[in-house]
């Protein structure tokens, strides 16, 4: 059977409150969710976009031909300075130095010749054309030595040392200088040094024999001035000095050959004239001593002669009648007894 319908509709029916109150939630959730996709989408993109301006372009690569750079025009070659020649700082002074070698030369003439006072002269004309030169030092302390003024000379020849310490005559000669003021020690240390740092300068031989006869004992002055003999054969100071250390340690017979070998040399020597009779005089041999005294005495004038007569070597004959004799004869005014017929 079928229905037949209503003249009038049917009210709607009322809303549930809990229906709406979930609906309202689910287009909350849907909408906060919607918010934050598109946030994440906009991050994205913004990431996105700052990592590509980061990124560096590749470089291009070089060509294989290079174009040619085109070169400059050639401009005018500069001008070449002139080499300078270096210039030694002693050159500065080489006038001075060669007016200061030419007086150094005339001083070594005239100090050979024993002409001082114009060595002398010469020496400082050096000295003040260059005050350092130790050559023209070492002549001017010689002169002084030979003038007897030893002090100036030590003086000069420390200052020649001083400019040249290690040369052998500013050595010796210093050496020699100390010698005459009586300072044996620092003689005798300055010639050893010498020898030390010398071995070959033989004139030093000579100063060190002279100095070791200076002292007690002569044995290290024999051996010494063997040494100087054998270097300067020819010489007779040498032979002289040898000759009276030998006699000073007992060896006359070695003192009188040395003695001999001067007076073959140069017969009128003065020093072995007079040593030879001395060495008789040791021996009380009055008569064999007074002949070589004789001719001694006629080498020198007889104020110089009359010095030497002091010597301790003479005083074995002094009493002797031949020695009264013979000082008779060198000064008649003196008394003494009468020459025997």
């Amino acid at each position: 059977m079928s229905a037949q319908p209503s003249p009038h509709p049917a009210p709607p029916p009322a809303p549930d409150p809990l229906r709406a109150a979930a609906n309202r939630r689910i287009f909350v959730f849907v909408t906060v969710f919607a918010l934050l996709l598109v946030g994440a989408l906009w991050l994205v993109l913004r990431e996105e976009k700052r990592r590509g301006a980061l990124l560096v372009p590749p470089i291009a690569p070089v060509p294989a031909t290079v174009p040619a750079i085109p070169a400059p025009p050639p401009s005018a070659p500069a001008p070449v300075a002139a080499p300078t020649t270096p210039t030694s700082p002693v050159l500065e002074h080489s006038a001075q130095m060669e007016e200061a070698f030419a007086a150094y030369r005339e001083a070594s003439h005239f100090l050979v010749a024993k002409q001082f006072d114009q060595a002398e002269e010469r020496a400082l004309a050096a000295l003040r054309a260059y005050p350092q030169m130790a050559g023209a030092q070492r002549i001017l302390g010689l002169i002084y030595l030979q003038q007897g003024n030893v002090e100036r000379a030590i003086a000069v020849l420390e200052a020649s040392l001083r400019n040249e310490p290690f040369h052998p005559e500013a050595l010796s000669n210093l050496a020699y200088a100390y010698l005459q003021a009586q300072n044996v020690g620092l003689a005798m240390e300055l010639i050893e040094t010498c020898r030390r740092l010398h071995p070959d300068y033989k004139p030093a031989l000579l100063q060190q024999g002279i100095m070791l006869l200076s002292q007690p004992g002569s044995e290290k002055a024999v051996e010494v001035l063997r040494e100087a003999v054998e270097a300067f054969p020819n010489v007779p100071g040498p032979r002289n000095n040898l000759a009276v250390a030998l006699a000073r340690v007992g060896d006359r017979a070695g003192a009188r050959e040395q003695l001999a070998k001067i007076l073959e040399m140069d017969p009128g020597n003065f020093s072995a004239l007079f040593n030879t009779g001395a060495l008789y005089a040791q021996e009380t041999n009055a008569p064999a001593a007074i002949p070589w005294l004789r001719q001694a005495m006629q080498r020198v004038p007889p104020a110089e002669f009359r010095a030497y007569l002091n010597d301790p070597d003479l005083a074995a004959i002094r009493e002797s009648s031949e020695f009264k004799q013979f000082l008779q004869e060198l000064d008649p005014v003196l008394p003494g007894p009468k020459p025997t017929p």
